[in-house]
């Protein structure tokens, strides 16, 4: 069976049944039912089925046959219905990030746009939620039957009261009880698989077109970046916008703790990935497979480009000295609390795991290998933005410290405004400019765009 044409499918049926759920809730409709959802998604499959054999058809390739087509449907309708019968309708909507959980009554779902709302409750009892949460743990996070990928079973039980756990669609779950007064589940989830530079400029309005420009300018050029910022800013949302700027046969290895950029998805934007997951030790302490590990193997496959979804320990030294080696366009992001705090938290990281490196030879390392550094935030009102990008220039060998140029700064709402007194080196902007850097698409637009 073709499971990426099932995973596709199930994307499409997941979204139309979201965002379904979403407009009677917010024109006070009674919600679906499971048959409603049933007899909506063998709609929807029917409708791309029949639309697949038409173009197969007049490209002249071979088609499906009813049988295959049924199998195809049993497949995607079987891994659709979630192991969490109450969090289904939330986690196939495209405009929700995170689902918290207290108790099976107290629940609230945090929108792209940072709004809170409280929603109804997901399960009769709290026993009942654990239930679910149990069954879904044994199944290693598949939401489904036809889940597909390779799942892990965890435990979940008194003698175990906490689980993380990657759902089988990207998400991340993670659940307490027994040490807390009531079951707490969090759901982490990644919605904007499919997003690129233009959704996020025109629907998110995280930064303008101008910016995406030169972002767009500066992965063709092969520049050497690192996406900064706190919890729930976008990196993760904004790397995988940016790589949808590389060719489609670029080799590109992504190395990630958890599968959450999912850009084999759609090989219509990426043909040649390679992604490789950390893997945490057994039971037993045996077995780990750690970022650092996957980020020195990389080297041996010969990638066009290496992506780190979060560097969060010893790899980052790896990372480095393989992006100022030669391997250009270099990825990765990293959490910090403000734009200072980055390059310490390069060091913080090198050494975690006890080893020894030197300050200096850190940041030497990091000057070397980065070009670019871009720091997210939140706006007064909750909106993610792009609110600083920084260029590496180089290293101060007397004050121990990374040089770097300003070329954007937060403006009054923390949002990216440019830099008067920083403007982008002439060798710089033409290069940026060579490969489609448009200076005057920003919306303060009255700068000359060489001397700002």
């Amino acid at each position: 069976m073709n499971e990426r044409l099932v995973e596709q499918l199930r994307r499409i049926v997941a979204v139309e049944i979201g965002d379904e759920t979403a407009r009677r809730e917010q024109e006070g409709l009674p919600p679906l039912d499971q048959l409603d959802r049933t007899q909506m998604a063998r709609s929807i499959l029917r409708r791309e089925l029949d639309g697949q054999w038409r173009a197969a058809q007049r490209r002249g390739e071979m088609t499906l046959n009813p049988d295959e087509e049924d199998h195809v449907m049993d497949a995607v309708l079987a891994g659709l219905f979630s192991q969490l019968p109450g969090l289904e309708a939330y986690l196939a909507r495209n405009d929700v990030t995170d689902i918290f959980v207290v108790g099976c009554d107290n629940v609230r779902v945090r929108m792209l746009d940072g709004r809170e709302q409280r929603v109804p409750p997901i399960a009769e009892s709290d026993e009942r939620l654990i239930e679910q949460i149990q069954a879904l743990a044994r199944k290693g996070g598949a939401l489904g039957m036809g889940a597909g990928m390779a799942q892990i079973e965890k435990e979940f039980s008194p003698s175990r009261p906490l689980l993380d756990l990657q759902l089988s669609d990207g998400s991340r779950l993670a659940a307490v009880a027994w040490v807390s007064a009531r079951p707490y589940v969090s759901v982490r989830r990644h919605p904007l698989v499919d997003a690129d530079q233009e959704t996020l400029v025109r629907e998110w309005k995280m930064y303008d077109e101008g910016m995406a420009s030169l972002l767009g300018a500066a992965m063709r050029a092969r520049l050497n970046m690192l996406i900064a910022g706190g919890m729930g800013r976008g990196k993760t949302t904004l790397m995988r916008a940016l790589l949808h700027e590389c060719p489609p046969d670029e080799r590109i290895i992504v190395l990630e703790q958890e599968a959450e950029l999912q850009l084999g998805l759609d090989t219509r934007r990426h043909d040649h990935v390679l992604e490789l997951v950390e893997r945490p030790p057994n039971m037993e302490g045996h077995g780990s497979v750690t970022l650092a590990d996957l980020t020195w193997a990389t080297k041996r496959h010969a990638p066009d480009r290496i992506v780190i979804g979060e560097v969060r320990g010893p790899e980052v030294v790896f990372m480095l000295e393989a992006a100022s080696d030669g391997i250009a366009g270099t990825l990765c992001t990293l959490h910090a609390r403000s734009s200072r705090q980055t390059f310490e938290k390069l060091i913080n990281y090198a050494r975690r795991g006890g080893a020894h490196f030197e300050r200096a030879d850190v940041l030497q390392t990091a000057a070397f290998a980065l070009d670019l550094v871009v720091y997210l935030d939140l706006t007064p009102d909750k909106r993610r933005v792009i609110s600083e990008i920084s260029q590496v220039v180089g290293y101060d060998t007397s004050d121990k410290q990374v040089i770097t140029n300003e070329w954007f700064i937060p403006g009054p709402d923390r949002s990216a405004v440019r830099n008067p007194h920083g403007p982008i080196p002439v060798d710089m902007l033409d290069l940026l400019m060579d490969h489609g850097y448009d200076p005057e698409l920003h919306r303060d637009n009255g700068y000359d765009g060489r001397m700002w």
